[in-house]
């Protein structure tokens, strides 16, 4: 899982900014949000660090699909933090 954070980074090679309609596509809020490609998050799935969408019955834990342009950036944007060694990898455990 790749953190998305609501505070723009630093660095802009650090995160992508998730463009305004897909936001709300995905039903999200209107504040601006990144998704922060230099940082994955590992766990066993499902596990306590996967929680339901609050309000939604019946339980489910996905906002939906990305698109696939979008998808295939953020993913090569990761893969390219991963090979220049930038990719900080978190073992979350129960």
């Amino acid at each position: 899982m790749v953190p998305i954070t609501h505070s723009a980074p630093s660095d802009p090679a650090d995160a992508i900014e998730i463009p305004a309609p897909l936001k709300a596509y995905l039903g999200l809020d209107g504040t601006p949000s990144w998704i922060v490609v230099t940082e994955t998050n590992d766990f066993l799935w499902p596990g306590p660090y996967l929680r339901p969408i609050a309000g939604i019955k019946p339980s489910r834990f996905d906002y939906g699909m990305l698109p696939p342009r979008f998808y295939a950036y953020l993913r090569d944007r990761i893969l390219k933090a991963h090979a220049s060694r930038v990719l900080q990898q978190i073992r979350r455990t129960e």
